[in-house]
């Protein structure tokens, strides 16, 4: 039983890298089978591209990780390579950041399955005067939302820990 839940919680979290909208700041790995040379690691800027040789500026934001590799195979196969196997992964993903009412604010590395309780705790813990019931999520582009505790946390989303007057 236990085996077969560990599978299944990989099979979740690989199908949400896949799906995974693809944002300035995420680090992906891209690799060309038998070229080596073309193995790097690309950080996306803040408009969105990637620089890949033989290819120059792509543009991957709001792109899959699937959907970049079907473009790059597509754009390499355009004169450069014949049928090029191309690898694209998520190396590290974009951070978050935490504000506010706990003992070490900033941005930290994004992990997949994060929640506002673990984020804390990578922050240090709250201060004594958090208040555990003013926490503030804002995802991107959109505003801000009272949460719990145990309320998902995305890579790029900003935390909130506000004071408690009690």
């Amino acid at each position: 039983m236990r085996s077969f839940l560990l599978a299944l919680l990989m099979l979740i979290f690989t199908s949400l890298a896949y799906s995974y909208a693809i944002g300035a700041g995420d680090v992906l790995h891209v690799e060309v089978y038998g070229e080596p040379e073309l193995a790097l690691d690309l950080t996306v800027d803040s408009k969105g591209f990637i620089e890949y040789p033989f290819i120059g500026k792509l543009q991957v934001n709001e792109e899959t990780v699937d959907s970049i590799k079907q473009k790059m195979v597509s754009m390499l196969k355009d004169g450069y390579f014949v049928n090029p196997q191309v690898t694209v992964v998520i190396k590290q993903y974009k951070p978050y950041y935490i504000q506010g009412e706990v003992r070490s604010p900033g941005s930290y590395p994004y992990e997949i399955g994060m929640t506002i309780r673990r984020a804390i705790a990578k922050a240090g813990g709250l201060t004594e005067r958090a208040s555990k019931k003013k926490i503030y999520l804002t995802h991107a582009q959109s505003n801000e939302v009272k949460v719990d505790m145990d309320a998902s946390v995305l890579s790029g989303d900003v935390i909130l820990i506000k004071e408690s007057f009690f």
